[in-house]
């Protein structure tokens, strides 16, 4: 079951969130690179790689392309603005095949953080993850849920309290096949 889960790093989500906070209306701007890489024995490839920034958005276009006919071309197109930010990946295979992901970030007025993430794959096969982050009177909360499109999911929830050099983390999972664990545990403050 864990290799369906999306995983985030506080550094990584505190990033996120800090450029929600941050992010400043940038001035129309296209960039652009190529790139061709050629070895011994005909081996080599060409990428491509372009920028499109206006305020409030920026599409990226990615291309690469082997001399043995292998290849993709991507598309990733982020919105940003208003404590949310937005993106959405769709990547095209020379055989015809597609996979896409979206994203969504959201912080509201009252200090939580929302996350919604899907990705659906060559064969078709879907996974999708929603979240939310949210502090408490002593602390900070989190709930989450996964599904996949073969019938797994899963909901999970957890807590981090701090009281008198303590902190207490408390976390419960449910699958949805009806199983369910829980577990507490209180540190001390500094380990």
């Amino acid at each position: 079951m864990r290799k369906f889960l999306f995983h985030y790093s506080p550094l990584a989500l505190g990033a996120l969130v800090a450029g929600l906070a941050t992010a400043q209306a940038a001035d129309a701007a296209v960039r652009g690179g190529f790139r061709s890489v050629q070895g011994p024995r005909g081996h080599g490839y060409i990428a491509q790689r372009s920028v499109n920034r206006v305020p409030g958005a920026t599409t990226a276009n990615r291309s690469l392309q082997t001399n043995s006919g292998r290849g993709f071309d991507t598309t990733r197109q982020t919105t940003y603005g208003d404590g949310a930010l937005t993106n959405q990946v769709d990547r095209t295979y020379n055989n015809g095949a597609t996979a896409s992901r979206t994203g969504s970030v959201v912080k509201t007025g009252d200090g939580s953080v929302s996350i919604d993430r899907s990705h659906t794959g060559v064969a078709g096969n879907t996974q999708s993850e929603w979240s939310t982050i949210y502090r408490t009177d002593d602390g900070v909360g989190r709930t989450r849920n996964f599904s996949t499109s073969n019938g797994r999911s899963a909901a999970v929830t957890g807590d981090v309290s701090f009281n008198d050099g303590t902190a207490t983390v408390n976390r419960s999972v449910t699958t949805g096949s009806g199983a369910s664990a829980s577990s507490t545990r209180t540190y001390s403050r500094g380990q």
